[in-house]
């Protein structure tokens, strides 16, 4: 299955099809609730276009800032911007771009509430819309990284730090706060939650072994 590429906003969008073993895999879950089938697909078009929101959040950040950006990309652990290296505060600013979307969303998805009708289909997309915006954006502001929070810690740290100590204490606050997310995971019965937690030790733990001593 080859890639889904589109321009949206000026921006090169690719969608790999990892993104949509995802969405399958959330599917699934879905239908083995037993709820109607087209609750599963709605829990589907919710995600993706809450992870676009997200991501064009950065980009549109990054573009206001005079960052260069380059693709967006959707894939199995939602999306990433391709962007050029620039400064911690420009940084700072791009990293916290995403989650303002998805609060944006969520926010403006609560306000609508009070319009929507009461039926079945109405109150459960409000219920993802709100729940993936919501609730992911406010747990991807954990200072975790690879999470939008934690590169807004590492970026906030380099405003005062130098860029390797920045990188240090982001890193090791992320072994820390990965193993804590990997033991809820597993004690909730969350698959996602607790690969992100295993994933975040992994990676700041090859971080903190990569640092200059």
């Amino acid at each position: 299955m080859d890639p889904i590429q589109f321009r949206l906003f000026g921006f090169p969008v690719r969608v790999e099809p990892s993104f949509f073993l995802t969405i399958a895999i959330a599917l699934l879950f879905q239908l083995s609730a037993g709820g109607p089938l087209v609750f599963a697909f709605t829990w589907g078009a919710v995600v993706f276009v809450s992870v676009l929101v997200h991501e064009l959040g950065h980009a549109l950040v990054a573009r206001s800032l005079r960052v260069p950006v380059g693709t967006i990309s959707l894939h199995a652990l939602g999306g990433q911007v391709q962007t050029g290296r620039t400064s911690p505060a420009r940084s700072l600013a791009v990293s916290l771009g995403g989650p303002g979307a998805g609060l944006s969303l969520g926010l403006v998805t609560l306000a609508l509430v009070p319009l929507v009708g009461q039926g079945a289909f109405a109150s459960r997309v409000i219920e993802d819309l709100l729940w993936v915006n919501l609730g992911w954006s406010m747990f991807n502001l954990l200072p975790l990284y690879p999470l939008d929070g934690g590169n807004a810690m590492r970026s906030g740290l380099a405003l005062v730090l130098r860029e390797t100590q920045a990188w240090r204490i982001t890193a090791g606050t992320g072994v820390i706060l990965g193993a804590i997310v990997l033991v809820f995971g597993l004690q909730s019965h969350m698959m996602i939650v607790t690969y992100l937690g295993g994933f975040a030790i992994w990676q700041n733990w090859q971080i903190l072994n990569g640092l200059p001593g």
